[in-house]
């Protein structure tokens, strides 16, 4: 379920960092950073390069904690850490997926010289090496721009939150340390106009097991009607098949 990767990916392919010249230097200088963040806060942390769809996970003793390295650094073919989110549970790897894309929408739009000046930020269920969910602080940040002023390398660290205290949703806040605002975000606005009331009595009919003529008898439309609605859901969650669909819009509570 690859929820809003197509859209994020969206957003990275518009920088268009392929023609610009970028510093091998900058990126190497990166990642020493997020080694001494790790080394220094036992945390982890998570450098992209938008411009080649690659990851290095830096991860220490945290990574041995939460049951997915035993340290060291593991170099990744995709913009995503998936090993990480793996574990995240399924509703807040969801709203994180929102934040990042609403994070990255605004900083896109902002003057070169404020993009570093913004962060977002949440609290996270994820699970342990011994499968028990354990809450953590997660921030994601544009670390360093192209000569161009495009989002080029970001940085995104875990760390075990002080507060395990339950609560609902991820607290999903952009911070602009810049202008010293801060802006606490909800999805449920955004869940309420994603897909039409159609495409969710269909979501429901297939998640009830019923085919594609029964679904059209049902609600008195065509056959290639209800196809065209399956297409539109598919491409608006982002899944490879209307099963996928099913499981997407239920953990994005769409349903």
């Amino acid at each position: 379920m690859d929820i809003l990767r197509k859209e994020l990916g969206g957003i990275y392919e518009a920088q268009q960092l392929g023609l610009e010249r970028l510093p091998a230097c900058d990126v190497a200088e990166v990642r020493r950073m997020a080694d001494t963040i790790v080394k220094v806060n036992h945390a982890c942390a998570v450098v992209t390069d938008a411009s080649c769809d690659r990851c290095y996970i830096y991860s220490g003793v945290f990574g041995a904690l939460m049951g997915f390295s035993d340290g060291g650094c593991v170099e990744v073919d995709s913009s995503d850490e998936d090993v990480i989110y793996n574990r995240i549970h399924p509703e807040d790897l969801v709203d994180k997926r929102m934040l990042e894309y609403e994070f990255f929408k605004r900083v896109d739009a902002l003057p070169p010289d404020e993009k570093p000046e913004c962060k977002a930020t949440c609290r996270i269920r994820m699970k342990d090496g011994s499968g028990h969910y354990r809450y953590v602080d997660n921030s994601t940040q544009v670390i360093r721009l192209s000569p161009a002023g495009k989002i080029w390398l970001i940085l995104c660290c875990y760390d075990l939150s002080p507060n395990q205290a339950e609560m609902r949703g991820i607290s999903p806040c952009i911070v602009n340390n810049g202008a010293g605002e801060l802006t606490e975000l909800s999805f449920d606005e955004w869940r309420g106009c994603v897909l039409t009331e159609r495409e969710k009595e269909i979501l429901r009919l297939i998640h009830d097991g019923k085919p594609s003529k029964q679904i059209a008898d049902v609600l008195g439309i065509s056959v290639h009607t209800v196809s065209r609605h399956r297409q539109n859901i598919i491409a608006k969650l982002s899944v490879g098949n209307s099963v996928e669909a099913v499981t997407a819009a239920m953990a994005m509570k769409l349903l």
